[in-house]
């Protein structure tokens, strides 16, 4: 982080509070979000209605030139097919309660800001500091892969610095300004090919166990039963396996790569080693 960073930690419910910590702030880049939940009040709460009262505030602050969201592929929805990945301009079909709250955040930016905004929609973020790959490679330790269903799956990546990259394009960029932008590395990957990486990475093996749909509901039932106990949200439930058995997760990257020159990186071994390392360096794994 660089030296010159100021957190600030500050309570939602209190807007008078987050307008006078904005109020010499040029730009207001939203990346709070709910990712996972038990209810849909919860997901509403912190990425719809938050939304809206930043996007109040972004109005009245006269220094705030810019708003930048954070949102997700969610928001989109799956492609139907390899060959024809999810492009901005599509119509919007989010199938899980998190993409269906960020789809809702879009439209209150679209419709209610009365400045320029920008909106990027990243797929599978990955990287150092990242919790939800993290699983991934756990299991891998552990010789184990889980493939939801028996189709065969595809997923575009992203590394969080190309994504901290294409942010930082679009800042003070009139390009950018009243855009949508997916955020993706334009690889398709299998997910064969996937825990095949992470393997390499790694210097291990897997056995890669395919979970029957039906199954996976059951299982993501039983974790959210007892989720009721620990009061945290669980990893896998039903909401996220009706992501999981999407065969193409995929986008179109092309806009970003022409109007914001942005350049992503496609060595997919180099990044995951590197968060391979991180994850070693501070005993996650």
């Amino acid at each position: 982080m660089p030296e010159d960073s100021n957190i600030v930690y500050i309570d939602y419910h209190k807007p008078d509070k987050i307008a006078e910590i904005l109020k010499d702030v040029e730009i207001l880049i939203h990346t709070a979000a709910l990712t996972r939940a038990r209810t849909w009040q919860q997901f509403k709460e912190i990425n719809v209605d938050l939304t809206e009262k930043l996007v109040d505030i972004f109005n009245e602050t006269e220094s705030l030139k810019q708003f930048v969201f954070i949102s997700s592929q969610a928001a989109v929805g799956p492609a139907q097919s390899k060959t024809t990945p999810k492009i901005e301009s599509d119509e919007c079909k989010p199938i899980s309660m998190y993409g269906k709250s960020k789809f809702l955040a879009e439209n209150i930016i679209k419709e209610k800001a009365k400045k320029p905004w920008t909106i990027i929609r990243p797929v599978a973020v990955f990287g150092p500091g990242d919790k939800d790959f993290l699983q991934y490679f756990k299991l891998m330790k552990s010789h184990l892969a889980f493939i939801t269903g028996f189709k065969k799956k595809y997923i575009n990546l992203i590394y969080v610095n190309d994504l901290a990259e294409i942010i930082s394009k679009t800042l003070g960029n009139e390009k950018a300004y009243n855009q949508v932008f997916f955020a993706s590395n334009n690889e398709a990957y299998s997910l064969e090919n996937f825990i095949q990486n992470l393997g390499s990475v790694m210097n291990t093996y897997s056995i890669t166990i395919r979970v029957p749909e039906f199954l996976s509901y059951l299982i993501a039932l039983i974790g959210e039963f007892f989720s009721i106990f620990s009061k945290k949200p669980p990893i896998i439930n039903r909401e996220k396996i009706k992501e999981l058995k999407e065969a193409y997760w995929l986008v179109n990257n092309e806009k970003a790569e022409k109007l914001l020159d942005f350049k992503p990186s496609k060595n997919i071994i180099q990044n995951l080693q590197t968060t391979y390392n991180w994850y070693k360096e501070k005993k996650w794994i």
